[in-house]
């Protein structure tokens, strides 16, 4: 059901961008010469639409791609979002044929719309996806937090649009892009979180701002490593993140024992526990780095088992 689903999906938003091109005006003159200034502005918003329409995609394919079935609810918003999302190529048309404030009006809420309705659905498949109860609970806040600064900057925009027509144009250019990267940074931040326990995992969500330092860094550093040719099957990839966050848990511990013999009754025996917890998750990490370097290990003999039988064939 959920292959059929998808399918579907991927037909409707196939004819979405294929009717939002055939919109596209060419405009001549009285004596047969193509209007370049109106046909490269009529470019540029298809461009908005097609980023916007595509970004999308790839956002609603990722996040089934997690789940197994799709379930009744799941089901229903995906239609419906479906069906607001087969209004813009009309809205787009409106706003390349006239682009004023009322079509730009038009435009904003219905992309606040869509927008709204494909937040919520892949936070529905994302909890879905999630089996552990720690790690559900923090991604689940985490997209919510997204989800509302996102309705809430459109909805400035809205109003933004009302005064200042073109540069809201741009912006509209730049939001889907920058969705775009941030679905990167998410699903590259899911890799790492999928190469440790369910331990680990909430270890991770509590100490993630310390280990990456801050959002911005996290950011730019999973990003960049993304981009990177054969960085999935790279078993060093996650080794400089471990690395630090190894550093930052020694100095929780050592921070805490030197406070320790300051403290009394109730409040010792709780530092002493966070002190074994941490020591706990210091060894895993540690544990986890071992098992990294004996798998690198095993790949390096196999290329030189593989390079000598090259050899011996020649």
């Amino acid at each position: 059901m959920k292959e059929r689903v998808v399918v579907f999906g991927d037909a409707i938003i196939a004819i979405i961008l294929t009717i939002i091109v055939l919109e596209l005006p060419i405009q001549t003159a009285a004596n047969g010469i193509v209007d370049i200034v109106s046909l490269l502005r009529a470019i540029g918003i298809y461009f908005i639409s097609f980023c916007f329409v595509a970004n999308l995609w790839f956002q609603t394919g990722y996040a089934f791609n997690k789940i197994e079935q799709v379930k009744n609810k799941e089901l229903v918003i995906y239609l419906l979002l479906l069906f607001f999302l087969s209004l813009v190529p009309s809205a787009t048309r409106l706003l390349i044929e006239d682009t004023t404030k009322q079509t730009l009006l038009i435009y904003g809420v219905l992309t606040l719309i869509v927008t709204a309705v494909m937040r919520r659905l892949i936070t529905a498949l994302t909890k879905q996806a999630l089996k552990e109860d720690h790690q559900r609970k923090h991604r689940i806040a985490e997209l919510n937090k997204q989800d509302a600064l996102s309705v809430v900057l459109r909805v400035i925009i809205l109003i933004f649009g009302l005064f200042f027509i073109k540069p809201v144009l741009i912006i509209y250019l730049v939001l889907p892009i920058m969705a775009f990267l941030q679905n990167i940074v998410d699903r590259e931040e899911d890799n790492l979180l999928a190469s440790l326990d369910s331990q680990q995992q909430a270890d991770y969500f509590q100490d993630r701002n310390q280990v990456w330092g801050n959002s911005m860094r996290r950011y730019s550093t999973l990003l960049r490593d993304s981009m990177k040719e054969g960085s999935e099957q790279d078993p060093d990839r996650w080794k400089q993140v471990m690395a630090v966050w190894e550093d930052h848990i020694d100095k929780e511990i050592n921070e805490r024992k030197e406070h320790l013999p300051s403290l009394n009754g109730n409040e010792k025996r709780r530092m002493e526990s966070e002190i074994t917890r941490l020591e706990k998750q210091k060894e895993k990490l540690m544990m986890q780095k071992a098992l990294t370097e004996q798998n690198r290990g095993q790949e390096k003999g196999l290329r030189k088992q593989r390079l000598k039988q090259r050899n011996f064939r020649k």
